[in-house]
């Protein structure tokens, strides 16, 4: 064996693996259409949503109205909660889920008080 195909074995032998390449972050900054699957039926809201840094802030317009909802989004885990409903008789709706690796989509659950449980998807509106 020549020496320098040795200290080419030698060399390759005490080199690291590659790092494991970090996933891009995705960003939510978007308008989503959303399928929310309720005990009682199906509802379409839609989520008007502005990302700064792991912050998430913005709108849930539904059947009973708009209202404005606060949340995080860590690597790819989202949660965002927001109170519908009178000053006397608030429902809060607390939402978990995954977005897609891509950004174009997420899913997950929600917890919404007397209401129960959902699960729902969104998509992210395209803009012309």
């Amino acid at each position: 064996m020549s020496i320098v195909f040795a200290a080419a074995i030698a060399h390759a032998q005490t080199q690291s693996p590659a790092p494991t390449p970090t996933p891009t972050p995705v960003n939510v900054t978007a308008k989503w259409q959303m399928t929310l699957e309720m005990e009682v039926g199906t509802s379409t809201p839609t989520l008007v949503l502005k990302q700064d840094g792991e912050k998430i802030t913005g709108t849930y317009a539904g059947r009973y109205g708009e209202y404005a909802l606060t949340g995080t989004l860590k690597a790819r885990a989202i949660a965002f909660t927001f109170t519908m409903g009178s000053e006397t008789e608030p429902i809060t709706l607390n939402f978990t889920g995954e977005v897609a690796a891509d950004g174009e989509s997420m899913k997950g659950k929600a917890q919404m008080g007397d209401m129960g449980e959902a699960s729902w998807t969104a998509r992210r509106v395209k803009t012309l």
